[in-house]
C-alpha cells in the first residue's frame, strides 16, 4: 500500500504524544509555570531551526500571500494566530498541571472528550453539520462528565478546561487555512513565548539551573512535541484528516495505559463506568467517519 509510511508516520505521533507524561512527571518537583516556559522556548528554538534550514520558501510565501489580503481578512489572520498562540498556553499550562499535581486520568479524559467537545463548537461556530447518532454521542458524553464529576467535580474542571482550549484552538485554525502549517506553529510559539516573558515573574521565582531539567525539556520539546507534529503533518499529505481524527485518539489510550501501568492509578468503579460510556459514545460519534473510510478503502482497492 503507498500509504503505509503515512499511515505508520500518524500512528507514531499519537503514540508518541501518549508517553509524554513519563517524562513531564520526571520533573513534577519543578514549577509548572517554568516547565510550560522552558518547553516552549526548545519547542521554538528546534522549530525556528527547522524553518530557516528547510521552510524558508514556505515562509517568504506565507508573508507574500498575507500582504496579498485586505487590511480586514489580514487582521482576522493575526488576530486568529496570536489567539492560537494564546490557547496553545492555557491547554499546555492545564495538561502539565494536571500531570504533574492532579493524576493522568484526568488528562486521558481531556484528550477523550476533546473531539467531542471541538465538534460541538464547530457547530455553534461554523455552522458545521452534526448527524442524530453524533448528537446522541454527545448526550452520552454529556453523562459520562456527570458519572466522572460525582468522583471529583474538580477533576472534571481541570479536563473540561484543558479540552475546550485545545477544541479552541483547533476551531480557529480551522479558520486560518492557505499557510504552511510549521510555519505558523512556529510564529504561534512565537507569540506564546512573548506572552510568557511578560508573565515569566508569576509562572517561577528563579530560573531552573539543573542539567537533569533542561536535558529533560530539550527532549521534550524535541521529541514529543516538535517530532509527532512534523509526522502529524507529513502523515496528511496523504491522509485525510478524519481517519486523523481516529488516530488521535491513540494518545488518550496509550495515556491511560501508562497512568495505570507505570504509574499505578487507581480507577474508582464510578469512573471505570464514566470511561465505558464515553468510548461507547466515541465510538458511535466517529461511526460515520469510520464508514467514509471504509468506503474510501473498498473504492480504492476495488
Amino acid at each position: 500500500m503507498n500509504n503505509q509510511k503515512h499511515y505508520a508516520a500518524g500512528t507514531s505521533a499519537f503514540l508518541i504524544w501518549g508517553f509524554i507524561a513519563i517524562p513531564l512527571r520526571s520533573l513534577s518537583n519543578y514549577p509548572v509555570g517554568a516547565i510550560l516556559y522552558f518547553r516552549i522556548f526548545f519547542a521554538l528554538l528546534v522549530l525556528l531551526l527547522i524553518i530557516l534550514a528547510i521552510k524558508r520558501n514556505e515562509l517568504k510565501k506565507d508573508l507574500v500571500f498575507l500582504s496579498s489580503f485586505p487590511t480586514p481578512q489580514r487582521n482576522k489572520v493575526i488576530m486568529l494566530t496570536v489567539a492560537g498562540g494564546a490557547l496553545l498556553i492555557v491547554n499546555w499550562l492545564t495538561f502539565i498541571y494536571i500531570v504533574n499535581n492532579v493524576n493522568i486520568k484526568t488528562a486521558t479524559f481531556s484528550y477523550m472528550i476533546c473531539p467531542v467537545i471541538t465538534a460541538v463548537l464547530g457547530f455553534l461556530l461554523l455552522k458545521e453539520k452534526m448527524t442524530m447518532l453524533q448528537w446522541l454521542a454527545v448526550g452520552l458524553c454529556t453523562v459520562s462528565c456527570i458519572l466522572i464529576g460525582i468522583h471529583s467535580a474538580m477533576e472534571l474542571g481541570y479536563s473540561f478546561l484543558t479540552a475546550l482550549a485545545y477544541a479552541l484552538y483547533l476551531v480557529s485554525q480551522r479558520r486560518n487555512q492557505g499557510f504552511d502549517r510549521i510555519v505558523i506553529m512556529g510564529v504561534q510559539l512565537s507569540i506564546a513565548f512573548l506572552i510568557l516573558n511578560i508573565f515569566y515573574s508569576y509562572l517561577t521565582q528563579e530560573i531552573p539551573t539543573s542539567l537533569h531539567f533542561h536535558s529533560t525539556m530539550l527532549f521534550i520539546g524535541a521529541v514529543f512535541t516538535v517530532l509527532p507534529m512534523f509526522l502529524s503533518l507529513y502523515a496528511l499529505n496523504k491522509i485525510n484528516s478524519a481517519t486523523i481524527g481516529i488516530l488521535l485518539y491513540l494518545n488518550p489510550i496509550v495515556n491511560f495505559a501508562v497512568a495505570i501501568l507505570v504509574f499505578h492509578e487507581k480507577v474508582e468503579v464510578i469512573q471505570l463506568v464514566g470511561y465505558a460510556i464515553i468510548v461507547i459514545a466515541l465510538i458511535m460519534f466517529n461511526y460515520p467517519l469510520v464508514r467514509r473510510i471504509q468506503g474510501a478503502m473498498s473504492q480504492k482497492f476495488s
